[in-house]
């Protein structure tokens, strides 16, 4: 784990780092609780992805939609790292970032259309959430 956020962090090319949180979220949604302190960490390092500037669009895009993924069943072990590590408010305080990061993508750009209907995915499916989860009121 700690491997694969070296590697995010010290590659420009935002196709790697996609890739690379990718792999982090699939090993942060391991369901035992073994996996606790990855989960913690792997949360920990995907909500600093959601800062403006910290990495390409692609990347906060897929740092968003990995939390999303990763902590998607409140009844999973990993939902006291949920709640210590106050994801739902870091991912609320993200949501105008994403919305900002999602409007400035150029659809003229090569592959522009389809990383905007993507982000927008994102975008919606981030708000929902965090609506879903503020509903729950746990």
């Amino acid at each position: 784990m700690q491997a694969l956020i070296a590697l995010c962090d010290s590659r420009v090319d935002d196709a790697v780092r996609v890739k690379c949180i990718g792999a982090l979220s699939a090993l942060a949604q391991h369901a035992d609780l073994a996996s606790l302190d990855a989960n913690r960490v792997t949360a920990s390092y995907l909500i600093g992805l959601l800062v403006p500037g910290r990495t390409g669009t692609e990347a906060m895009l897929q740092a968003a939609e990995s939390l999303i993924d990763i902590f998607a069943d409140e009844g999973a072990p990993a939902e006291a790292n949920f709640r210590a590590g106050n994801v739902l408010a870091a991912l609320e305080g993200a949501v105008d970032d994403v919305r900002r990061a999602v409007k400035g993508i150029g659809r003229k750009k090569e592959g522009g259309r389809e990383l905007k209907r993507h982000g927008e995915e994102v975008r919606d499916n981030l708000v929902a959430f965090v609506r879903y989860r503020k509903s729950l009121k746990v």
